[in-house]
């Protein structure tokens, strides 16, 4: 499905943040034709450079510590030359070299991936060092698919007041989308692109992915992959919580819904195949017929399928209600639709033993 591949895509390319180099605004002809009307870019270093002796201050480091911090700000050519991805890790670094919770932070971000949080009290309350290390942070977190945890952090942020506003937009739309909230990600996305300067060029091809993914139909089968999609999610990451099991409901109902309006649809095609004439009364049945009948298999409704059984049942449906749901998604939808249903629910009660 076009939303499975949009997903795999996003993934794809927000997981090698870390691993390649940006391309820089020069790069990508297409920012050319929004310079004028971005808003937002890379916060100016000499306002970074402040920010940073501020914190310090506040920190109470020693001179010998300051200096160590600022060392690597001190080339003003070579730091005109960073990317705003570039100057966010640049300003981690620095704040890792005073304070031990940060360069625990790094670590575990850049190897181990285990999570922990960190506590903003005393020098780390600044407004400065809090956002950055929460936009550095989350956007570790949401690489990993730990986008609950990381739209926390995200969602206060002001693109105004961090170095890199590109990062900030980007993944915090990955977030929105991937949490089923497309209006708030359609916001993000649109300022990304027409009103950010340094947008790496992944970053661009992404959200155009994203942008067609968020006009999509809310309803009906797209809606119903991208609930499953979360609830797979959240049970690859071990969560068997609460808002897992109310996006399991939400499956369901989502599907209910879906085959009541396929039914509704089913009785209209049959009244109105019954108004043209005796010889016609059967029609709508042998159609339906035919048309699941497929691959040559004998049996009505009864598709050449594999492996359709699973130890888990279609939330709460009865076999009754899931034999004809079966049947009414043979007929209305893809063949591998109904495959993938039973994979997802499978899987669930695996997860759930």
């Amino acid at each position: 499905m076009k939303f499975v591949a949009v997903s795999f895509g996003i993934l794809f390319c927000i997981s090698s943040a870390n691993a390649s180099v940006p391309a820089s605004t020069a790069d990508d002809p297409s920012t050319n034709d929004i310079t004028s009307a971005a808003a937002f870019g890379r916060m100016p270093i000499e306002r970074v450079k402040v920010q940073i002796q501020h914190w310090l201050t506040l920190s109470r480091a020693s001179e010998a510590m300051s200096k160590a911090v600022m060392e690597p700000w001190s080339n003003r050519e070579q730091v005109d030359q960073w990317t705003a991805e570039q100057t966010l890790d640049r300003l981690i670094d620095s704040f890792a070299i005073a304070d031990k919770s940060v360069r625990e932070l790094v670590e575990l971000c850049r190897a181990t991936g285990q999570r922990r949080s960190l506590e903003f009290e005393g020098a780390r309350a600044d407004r400065f060092f809090r956002d950055h290390v929460s936009l550095y942070h989350a956007r570790w977190l949401t690489q990993h698919r730990f986008y609950d945890e990381a739209l926390l952090m995200l969602e206060p942020l002001d693109p105004e007041e961090v170095v890199d506003p590109a990062s900030l937009f980007f993944y915090r739309a990955v977030c929105r989308l991937r949490l089923l909230k497309p209006a708030e990600a359609g916001n993000d996305i649109t300022l990304l692109l027409n009103n950010t300067l340094d947008v790496p060029s992944r970053f661009r091809a992404v959200a155009e992915m994203m942008k067609a993914e968020v006009t999509a139909a809310t309803e009906g089968l797209p809606q119903v992959a991208r609930l499953m999609s979360d609830v797979q999610r959240r049970l690859d990451l071990g969560n068997s919580d609460d808002p897992v099991q109310k996006r399991e409901d939400e499956v369901v109902a989502a599907l209910d819904k879906l085959l009541e309006e396929m039914e509704k649809q089913k009785k209209q095609q049959q009244q109105s195949a019954d108004g043209q004439g005796q010889g016609q009364q059967n029609q709508p049945g042998q159609q339906g017929s035919a048309q699941s009948a497929i691959k040559g298999s004998t049996a009505e409704g009864e598709a050449d399928r594999k492996n359709l059984t699973e130890n888990g049942s279609w939330g709460m449906l009865d076999k009754q209600a899931e034999t004809r749901a079966r049947e009414l998604i043979r007929q209305q939808f893809p063949p591998n639709f109904l495959d993938a249903i039973s994979r997802y629910t499978r899987r669930i009660a695996e997860q759930k033993k």
